[in-house]
Protein backbone atom coordinates (compact mmCIF):
# COMPACT_ATOMS: atom_id res chain seq x y z
CA UNK A 1 0.00 0.00 0.00
CA UNK A 2 1.33 3.42 -1.02
CA UNK A 3 -0.12 6.46 0.69
CA UNK A 4 -0.08 10.14 -0.20
CA UNK A 5 -1.72 12.90 1.79
CA UNK A 6 -1.35 16.31 3.35
CA UNK A 7 1.04 17.16 6.13
CA UNK A 8 1.96 20.31 8.01
CA UNK A 9 5.56 21.04 7.07
CA UNK A 10 7.90 23.46 8.81
CA UNK A 11 10.36 24.14 6.01
CA UNK A 12 12.25 27.06 7.53
CA UNK A 13 12.37 29.08 10.72
CA UNK A 14 8.96 30.65 11.38
CA UNK A 15 7.56 29.26 8.15
CA UNK A 16 5.02 26.46 7.83
CA UNK A 17 3.11 25.17 4.80
CA UNK A 18 0.60 22.47 3.93
CA UNK A 19 2.07 20.02 1.44
CA UNK A 20 1.17 16.64 -0.01
CA UNK A 21 3.79 14.08 0.96
CA UNK A 22 4.61 10.41 0.49
CA UNK A 23 4.13 8.26 3.58
CA UNK A 24 6.32 5.35 4.70
CA UNK A 25 5.76 1.95 3.13
CA UNK A 26 3.02 -0.18 4.65
CA UNK A 27 3.98 -3.77 5.46
CA UNK A 28 2.62 -6.71 7.46
CA UNK A 29 3.79 -5.17 10.75
CA UNK A 30 2.03 -1.85 10.14
CA UNK A 31 -1.03 -0.19 11.58
CA UNK A 32 -2.29 2.78 9.55
CA UNK A 33 -4.31 5.46 11.32
CA UNK A 34 -6.32 8.12 9.46
CA UNK A 35 -5.75 11.30 11.43
CA UNK A 36 -8.79 13.08 12.81
CA UNK A 37 -7.11 15.57 15.17
CA UNK A 38 -3.61 16.75 16.00
CA UNK A 39 -2.41 19.30 18.51
CA UNK A 40 0.19 22.00 18.97
CA UNK A 41 2.61 21.56 21.85
CA UNK A 42 3.58 25.05 22.94
CA UNK A 43 6.92 23.71 24.14
CA UNK A 44 8.18 21.24 21.55
CA UNK A 45 6.34 22.35 18.40
CA UNK A 46 6.93 26.03 18.98
CA UNK A 47 10.63 25.43 19.61
CA UNK A 48 10.74 23.72 16.19
CA UNK A 49 8.94 26.69 14.65
CA UNK A 50 11.04 29.39 16.30
CA UNK A 51 14.57 27.96 16.45
CA UNK A 52 17.22 28.92 13.90
CA UNK A 53 19.17 25.73 14.58
CA UNK A 54 18.79 22.46 16.48
CA UNK A 55 21.99 21.92 18.45
CA UNK A 56 22.71 18.48 19.87
CA UNK A 57 19.95 16.86 17.87
CA UNK A 58 19.31 15.20 14.53
CA UNK A 59 16.51 17.61 13.63
CA UNK A 60 16.52 19.71 10.48
CA UNK A 61 14.13 21.49 8.13
CA UNK A 62 11.91 20.50 6.42
CA UNK A 63 10.16 18.56 9.19
CA UNK A 64 6.76 17.25 10.29
CA UNK A 65 5.91 18.53 13.80
CA UNK A 66 3.65 17.28 16.59
CA UNK A 67 3.29 14.14 18.67
CA UNK A 68 -0.34 14.83 19.58
CA UNK A 69 -2.06 12.75 16.87
CA UNK A 70 -5.26 10.73 17.15
CA UNK A 71 -7.53 9.05 14.64
CA UNK A 72 -9.17 5.93 13.25
CA UNK A 73 -7.47 2.68 12.29
CA UNK A 74 -7.86 1.96 8.54
CA UNK A 75 -5.39 -0.90 8.13
CA UNK A 76 -3.94 -3.56 10.43
CA UNK A 77 -1.13 -5.77 9.18
CA UNK A 78 -1.26 -9.44 10.20
CA UNK A 79 2.00 -9.06 12.15
CA UNK A 80 1.33 -5.65 13.69
CA UNK A 81 2.81 -5.75 17.23
CA UNK A 82 0.24 -3.69 19.16
CA UNK A 83 -2.94 -5.00 20.77
CA UNK A 84 -6.18 -3.33 21.86
CA UNK A 85 -6.33 -4.93 25.26
CA UNK A 86 -6.63 -8.67 24.73
CA UNK A 87 -7.53 -8.47 21.04
CA UNK A 88 -5.76 -7.18 17.92
CA UNK A 89 -6.62 -3.73 16.71
CA UNK A 90 -9.40 -3.62 14.13
CA UNK A 91 -10.36 -1.26 11.34
CA UNK A 92 -12.51 1.49 12.84
CA UNK A 93 -10.85 1.52 16.28
CA UNK A 94 -10.28 5.02 17.67
CA UNK A 95 -6.68 5.41 18.84
CA UNK A 96 -3.91 7.67 20.04
CA UNK A 97 -1.33 7.30 17.27
CA UNK A 98 1.25 9.94 18.32
CA UNK A 99 4.89 9.51 17.32
CA UNK A 100 6.00 8.65 13.79
CA UNK A 101 9.78 8.81 13.48
CA UNK A 102 10.35 8.27 9.75
CA UNK A 103 9.13 9.90 6.54
CA UNK A 104 10.66 9.54 3.07
CA UNK A 105 12.74 12.62 2.32
CA UNK A 106 11.68 14.59 5.41
CA UNK A 107 12.79 14.95 9.00
CA UNK A 108 10.02 13.29 10.97
CA UNK A 109 10.71 15.24 14.15
CA UNK A 110 7.75 13.61 15.91
CA UNK A 111 5.69 13.39 12.75
CA UNK A 112 2.13 13.70 14.05
CA UNK A 113 0.66 16.54 12.00
CA UNK A 114 -0.09 14.52 8.90
CA UNK A 115 -3.07 12.89 7.24
CA UNK A 116 -1.97 9.38 8.26
CA UNK A 117 0.13 7.71 10.93
CA UNK A 118 2.01 4.73 9.51
CA UNK A 119 3.07 2.84 12.63
CA UNK A 120 5.38 -0.16 12.62
CA UNK A 121 8.57 -1.22 14.45
CA UNK A 122 10.65 0.90 12.05
CA UNK A 123 8.64 4.13 12.12
CA UNK A 124 7.66 3.81 15.80
CA UNK A 125 10.38 1.77 17.53
CA UNK A 126 10.25 3.09 21.10
CA UNK A 127 8.04 1.54 23.81
CA UNK A 128 6.29 4.90 24.26
CA UNK A 129 5.40 4.91 20.55
CA UNK A 130 2.64 2.39 21.21
CA UNK A 131 -0.82 2.67 19.66
CA UNK A 132 -3.43 3.07 22.42
CA UNK A 133 -7.21 2.65 22.16
CA UNK A 134 -9.40 5.64 23.08
CA UNK A 135 -12.35 4.78 25.37
CA UNK A 136 -15.77 5.30 23.82
CA UNK A 137 -16.68 8.15 26.17
CA UNK A 138 -13.47 10.12 25.49
CA UNK A 139 -13.51 12.57 22.59
CA UNK A 140 -10.76 12.93 20.02
CA UNK A 141 -9.98 16.37 21.44
CA UNK A 142 -9.58 14.99 24.95
CA UNK A 143 -7.33 12.24 23.58
CA UNK A 144 -5.10 14.90 21.99
CA UNK A 145 -4.73 16.57 25.40
CA UNK A 146 -4.04 13.17 26.99
CA UNK A 147 -0.59 13.09 25.44
CA UNK A 148 0.77 16.02 27.46
CA UNK A 149 -1.15 14.52 30.37
CA UNK A 150 0.94 11.39 29.93
CA UNK A 151 4.11 13.51 29.90
CA UNK A 152 3.04 15.00 33.23
CA UNK A 153 2.19 11.54 34.56
CA UNK A 154 5.72 10.29 33.89
CA UNK A 155 7.03 13.19 35.99
CA UNK A 156 4.55 12.65 38.82
CA UNK A 157 5.53 8.99 39.00
CA UNK A 158 9.24 9.78 38.87
CA UNK A 159 9.26 12.39 41.63
CA UNK A 160 6.80 10.39 43.70
CA UNK A 161 3.66 11.88 45.24
CA UNK A 162 2.49 10.35 48.50
CA UNK A 163 -0.88 10.55 50.19
CA UNK A 164 -1.29 13.68 52.27
CA UNK A 165 1.55 15.66 50.72
CA UNK A 166 1.64 19.28 49.58
CA UNK A 167 2.57 19.60 45.90
CA UNK A 168 3.50 22.88 44.25
CA UNK A 169 3.31 23.13 40.45
CA UNK A 170 5.05 26.04 38.75
CA UNK A 171 3.69 26.80 35.28
CA UNK A 172 -0.01 26.51 34.44
CA UNK A 173 0.06 25.36 30.84
CA UNK A 174 -1.31 21.98 29.76
CA UNK A 175 1.52 20.01 31.39
CA UNK A 176 1.21 21.92 34.66
CA UNK A 177 -2.58 21.67 34.79
CA UNK A 178 -2.25 17.94 34.10
CA UNK A 179 0.38 17.53 36.82
CA UNK A 180 -1.95 19.17 39.36
CA UNK A 181 -4.77 16.77 38.57
CA UNK A 182 -2.53 13.72 38.56
CA UNK A 183 -0.85 14.70 41.83
CA UNK A 184 -4.33 14.84 43.33
CA UNK A 185 -5.19 11.43 41.91
CA UNK A 186 -1.98 10.05 43.41
CA UNK A 187 -2.90 11.32 46.87
CA UNK A 188 -1.74 14.92 47.27
CA UNK A 189 -3.71 16.66 49.99
CA UNK A 190 -3.01 20.22 48.88
CA UNK A 191 -2.07 21.61 45.46
CA UNK A 192 -0.33 24.98 45.06
CA UNK A 193 -0.34 26.50 41.57
CA UNK A 194 2.13 29.24 40.66
CA UNK A 195 2.77 31.27 37.51
CA UNK A 196 3.86 34.72 36.42
CA UNK A 197 0.99 35.00 33.93
CA UNK A 198 -2.35 35.81 35.58
CA UNK A 199 -4.45 34.42 32.74
CA UNK A 200 -2.59 31.10 32.89
CA UNK A 201 -2.96 31.02 36.67
CA UNK A 202 -6.71 31.51 36.31
CA UNK A 203 -6.95 28.13 34.53
CA UNK A 204 -5.57 26.46 37.68
CA UNK A 205 -8.32 27.74 39.93
CA UNK A 206 -10.44 24.58 39.62
CA UNK A 207 -7.47 22.25 40.15
CA UNK A 208 -5.47 23.94 42.93
CA UNK A 209 -6.16 24.90 46.55
CA UNK A 210 -3.73 27.83 46.53
CA UNK A 211 -2.85 30.22 43.69
CA UNK A 212 0.37 32.25 43.80
CA UNK A 213 1.08 34.95 41.23
CA UNK A 214 4.87 34.96 41.18
CA UNK A 215 4.91 38.29 39.34
CA UNK A 216 3.28 40.00 42.34
CA UNK A 217 4.57 38.00 45.31
CA UNK A 218 7.85 39.29 46.72
CA UNK A 219 8.25 36.33 49.09
CA UNK A 220 6.70 33.17 47.62
CA UNK A 221 7.93 31.01 50.49
CA UNK A 222 6.08 33.14 53.01
CA UNK A 223 2.95 32.89 50.85
CA UNK A 224 3.27 29.10 50.82
CA UNK A 225 3.80 28.89 54.58
CA UNK A 226 0.86 31.20 55.22
CA UNK A 227 -1.47 29.20 52.96
CA UNK A 228 -0.34 25.80 54.25
CA UNK A 229 -0.38 26.22 58.02
CA UNK A 230 3.32 26.92 58.30
CA UNK A 231 4.42 24.07 56.04
CA UNK A 232 6.49 24.26 52.87
CA UNK A 233 5.73 22.00 49.94
CA UNK A 234 6.85 18.39 49.98
CA UNK A 235 7.19 18.37 46.20
CA UNK A 236 7.76 21.10 43.59
CA UNK A 237 7.15 20.30 39.93
CA UNK A 238 8.48 22.87 37.46
CA UNK A 239 6.43 22.91 34.24
CA UNK A 240 6.95 26.40 32.87
CA UNK A 241 10.05 25.68 30.81
CA UNK A 242 11.55 28.96 32.03
CA UNK A 243 15.18 28.39 33.11
CA UNK A 244 14.91 31.29 35.55
CA UNK A 245 12.11 29.49 37.40
CA UNK A 246 14.36 26.64 38.52
CA UNK A 247 16.70 28.21 41.08
CA UNK A 248 13.90 29.57 43.33
CA UNK A 249 12.38 26.08 43.69
CA UNK A 250 14.70 25.38 46.64
CA UNK A 251 12.80 28.01 48.62
CA UNK A 252 9.41 26.41 48.02
CA UNK A 253 10.05 22.95 49.47
CA UNK A 254 10.95 21.64 52.90
CA UNK A 255 14.31 20.11 53.75
CA UNK A 256 14.68 16.65 52.19
CA UNK A 257 11.87 17.56 49.80
CA UNK A 258 11.70 16.69 46.10
CA UNK A 259 12.02 18.86 43.02
CA UNK A 260 11.10 17.70 39.53
CA UNK A 261 12.04 19.55 36.35
CA UNK A 262 9.33 18.87 33.78
CA UNK A 263 9.68 21.79 31.36
CA UNK A 264 11.44 22.02 28.03
CA UNK A 265 14.28 24.45 28.70
CA UNK A 266 15.76 26.25 25.71
CA UNK A 267 18.64 27.74 27.71
CA UNK A 268 21.01 26.39 30.39
CA UNK A 269 19.70 26.17 33.94
CA UNK A 270 21.75 27.89 36.61
CA UNK A 271 21.25 27.04 40.26
CA UNK A 272 22.42 30.03 42.27
CA UNK A 273 23.50 29.94 45.89
CA UNK A 274 24.13 26.23 45.63
CA UNK A 275 24.32 25.90 49.41
CA UNK A 276 20.55 26.51 49.55
CA UNK A 277 20.14 23.30 47.59
CA UNK A 278 22.99 21.26 48.95
CA UNK A 279 22.26 21.93 52.62
CA UNK A 280 18.59 21.13 52.15
CA UNK A 281 19.26 17.54 51.01
CA UNK A 282 16.85 18.02 48.12
CA UNK A 283 16.11 15.14 45.79
CA UNK A 284 16.13 16.44 42.18
CA UNK A 285 14.71 14.56 39.20
CA UNK A 286 13.89 15.49 35.63
CA UNK A 287 12.01 13.89 32.76
CA UNK A 288 11.05 14.43 29.18
CA UNK A 289 8.42 12.86 26.93
CA UNK A 290 6.17 10.05 28.12
CA UNK A 291 6.72 6.38 28.86
CA UNK A 292 4.97 3.13 28.07
CA UNK A 293 1.60 2.79 29.75
CA UNK A 294 1.17 6.46 30.64
CA UNK A 295 -1.10 7.30 27.70
CA UNK A 296 -3.49 4.50 28.55
CA UNK A 297 -3.57 5.48 32.22
CA UNK A 298 -4.45 9.11 31.47
CA UNK A 299 -7.18 8.01 29.05
CA UNK A 300 -8.61 5.82 31.81
CA UNK A 301 -8.64 8.74 34.25
CA UNK A 302 -10.46 10.87 31.65
CA UNK A 303 -12.97 8.09 31.00
CA UNK A 304 -13.64 7.70 34.73
CA UNK A 305 -14.20 11.44 35.20
CA UNK A 306 -11.09 11.91 37.36
CA UNK A 307 -9.12 14.04 34.88
CA UNK A 308 -10.50 17.10 33.08
CA UNK A 309 -8.92 17.13 29.62
CA UNK A 310 -10.92 20.06 28.27
CA UNK A 311 -7.76 22.12 28.07
CA UNK A 312 -7.91 23.67 24.61
CA UNK A 313 -8.85 27.05 23.18
CA UNK A 314 -10.17 26.10 19.74
CA UNK A 315 -10.39 23.34 17.14
CA UNK A 316 -9.48 24.71 13.71
CA UNK A 317 -9.03 23.43 10.15
CA UNK A 318 -5.48 22.08 9.75
CA UNK A 319 -5.03 24.35 6.72
CA UNK A 320 -4.88 27.22 9.23
CA UNK A 321 -1.70 25.84 10.84
CA UNK A 322 0.65 28.53 9.45
CA UNK A 323 -1.55 31.28 10.90
CA UNK A 324 -1.96 29.45 14.22
CA UNK A 325 1.79 29.05 14.76
CA UNK A 326 2.27 32.78 14.12
CA UNK A 327 -0.60 33.58 16.48
CA UNK A 328 0.90 31.51 19.29
CA UNK A 329 4.33 33.03 18.80
CA UNK A 330 2.88 36.53 19.04
CA UNK A 331 1.18 35.89 22.41
CA UNK A 332 1.68 32.31 23.58
CA UNK A 333 0.63 32.83 27.19
CA UNK A 334 -2.80 34.01 26.10
CA UNK A 335 -3.66 30.44 25.04
CA UNK A 336 -3.50 26.83 26.30
CA UNK A 337 -3.78 24.73 23.16
CA UNK A 338 -4.97 24.69 19.57
CA UNK A 339 -6.18 21.46 17.98
CA UNK A 340 -6.22 20.85 14.23
CA UNK A 341 -9.21 19.15 12.63
CA UNK A 342 -8.26 16.79 9.77
CA UNK A 343 -11.85 15.75 8.99
CA UNK A 344 -12.35 18.59 6.53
Amino acid sequence: MKLKGDAIIMDARKHAVIREIDFPDVDDETIVVKTTRSGVSFGTDMSLYEEQAFPSSNLSYPLVPSYEEVGEVIYVGPKAPWQNGERPFRIGDRVMANEVRHYPGLCAAWGGSAAYAVKNPYTAPAPMDEVVAIPDNVSYEEAVVAYLGSVALKGVKMVGVNRGEIVMVVGCGCVGLSAMQLARIYGAERIIAADIHANRLAHAEKFADVLIDLSKTTNPREAILHACDGQAADVAIECSGNPDAVSPLADYVRGCGRVHLQGQYRAPITITEYQRWNCSDLHITCSIATSKGCKGEVLRHISEGKFDAKLWDAVVDYHQAPEIYAKIEADRYKYLKFIFNWEV
